[in-house]
């Protein structure tokens, strides 16, 4: 068996154990890093299993996985940093997951924001997943087929973050409480309906509750158009939303409008204001904020 086939089987299994119980109704396999093929790994695994205090650490790299999500594959890139694995030996890592925009892709955008450098000097684990044709919340004119009942990809997409941050539980000591989501344009309008659909939204999971700490909005906007009750989500959990006043392609009204939408509602936001910038990742320290900034804050913000 090679290596490659190992892990697909294992990582298979493992889901399978986890989505059984749960009655979910959607299947999901992954493929990319390789495991270990001898006797004495597996072996290692079942002593793992019966030892709850042995914390599961997988490899680093950068991996090009695949989830199949209520019938439909979904692929996002894996980024674990030497630092991220080395930090799992004294307790759990956060986990960041950072959306693409419009007609990019997931391992594009961490590498183009340097995403990965922070990760590799803060030791966490970075997810890039790929919309659908590479958007998010895409709907049947721009190419959804509505095989799982609905006319845009949102439910899909909401099932496929939770499905994501499950598989990277299994493989790696990740911390639930330390789950952030940062996107930019449309990644960043879709990070917005990961809090704002929090406890309304039913998905092939069941009622999609967000498992999020916090959010950073990027040139972003309420991607619902003001058509949503705010005050109703729950919880309610600290955005930080940046927007360029130069920004032709999101006019900066549409993100100001937003943070002042979810203040109103009870959400706790932090408002900035980028003097001049156009449509482009504003967490930049010649812009005079840095992903490090982001990151300070992100840590600042732990669920619970």
């Amino acid at each position: 068996m090679t290596q490659r086939c190992w892990w697909l089987l294992r990582g298979c299994l493992r889901l399978w154990l986890v989505l059984l119980p749960l009655v979910w109704g959607s299947a999901a396999c992954v493929t990319g890093p390789a495991g270990d093929d001898d006797d004495d790994d597996s072996a290692a695994d079942d002593d793992a299993g019966d030892d709850d205090s042995t914390p599961t650490i997988g490899p680093a790299g950068e991996y090009e996985l695949w989830l199949e999500v209520d019938g439909i594959v979904r692929d996002y890139t894996l980024y674990v940093p030497e630092s991220a694995t080395a930090a799992m030996e004294s307790g759990p890592v956060p986990v960041l997951i950072a959306l693409h925009g419009a007609g990019d892709t997931g391992a594009s955008f961490i590498h183009a924001t340097q995403l990965t450098a922070t990760a590799d000097t803060n030791g966490f684990v970075l997810l890039g997943p790929e919309g659908y044709n590479h958007g998010w919340f895409v709907e049947s004119a721009e190419g959804w087929l509505g095989t799982d009942g609905h006319d845009n990809s949102l439910y899909n997409d909401l099932a496929f973050m939770l499905m994501m941050l499950d598989q990277t539980d299994l493989e790696y000591h990740v911390d639930p409480d330390r789950y952030y989501a940062v996107g930019h344009s449309r990644g960043a309008g879709f990070t917005g309906m990961l809090a704002t659909t929090s406890g309304g939204f039913e998905t092939a999971l069941g009622t999609y509750t967000s498992p999020f700490a916090a959010y950073g909005v990027n040139a972003g906007y309420d991607a619902f158009g003001g058509g949503q009750d705010l005050t109703q989500p729950s919880p309610k959990r600290p955005l930080w939303i940046i927007h360029g006043t130069g920004d032709s392609n999101v006019p900066y009204s549409y993100g100001e409008s937003f943070a002042d939408d979810l203040e109103a509602a009870g959400w706790d936001v932090t408002f900035t204001s980028v003097s001049g910038a156009g449509h482009t990742w504003l967490w930049q320290s010649s812009l005079g904020q840095s992903n490090q900034d982001l990151w300070d804050w992100f840590l600042a913000h732990p669920a619970g």
